[in-house]
């Protein structure tokens, strides 16, 4: 395949794992205030999202450090855009 259509796909494919862990990370949150074991529902949630994106980066990265580097891309991406749509608006003065 080529090589910049492969990377282009890695990209995504780390997107998407993003999209997976920072979605299961807001889940989780949101889930703490209706539990009353909060730091096993949170260490839990934890694990599993670590496990499965490391998983992941390992299984599609294929130690190539391009893949790698296109995998992480993606994810940080998907993390810059997460952070911008959950951050509260500033507070303005009157």
């Amino acid at each position: 395949m080529n090589m910049p259509i492969m990377l282009i796909m890695q990209c995504v494919a780390g997107a998407i794992i993003g999209v997976l862990y920072f979605g299961g990370l807001w889940l989780t949150l949101n889930k703490l205030t209706e539990t009353r074991r909060w730091g096993l529902w949170l260490g839990i949630s934890f694990l599993l999202r670590t496990t499965i994106a490391a998983a992941s980066f390992w299984f599609l990265g294929a130690g190539d450090w391009r893949r790698i580097v296109a995998l992480a891309t993606g994810f940080t991406i998907v993390r810059f855009l997460s952070v911008k749509q959950i951050r509260p608006e500033p507070l303005q003065s009157s």
